[in-house]
């Protein structure tokens, strides 16, 4: 073989391996998003989640205070609910429609002392 032919095969190849590394992925182009979330008084960490419109949403929310918190997104219209010491896990899909969603605790007094966070969907 010619310089110039082996040259050839080896730029497609990796023009080739290139191109196949920026694509798959789902059909959506946003993989599943894994958030492990933890809770305790007053906050959660973290307390914002980024994601695609319509991205599906792997929560796990683990409660490491001494009283029993929630996480409530009224848009989708989830609420998960979990005792000290205890995880809960809920996946979903996030709002189609671009923006700034609140998600907070509905335990008495905890969304009033800071218990919230964001969704934010871009």
């Amino acid at each position: 073989m010619s310089r110039r032919l082996v040259f050839l095969i080896a730029i497609v190849s990796l023009m080739t391996l290139a191109l196949a590394a920026c694509g798959g992925g789902s059909s959506s182009g946003s993989a599943a998003l894994n958030i492990n979330m933890t809770a305790t008084e007053f906050k959660y960490d973290p307390n914002v989640i980024n994601a695609s419109p319509g991205q599906t949403i792997d929560l796990t929310l683990k409660n490491i205070g001494s009283v029993r918190h929630t996480w409530v997104l009224d848009q989708e219209n989830i609420k998960l609910t979990v005792d000290p010491g205890q995880s809960v896990s809920k996946t979903f899909t996030a709002p189609t429609t671009p923006g700034t969603y609140q998600f907070y605790c509905d335990e008495p007094g905890h969304k009033e002392a800071g218990m919230v966070g964001q969704l934010i969907v871009k």
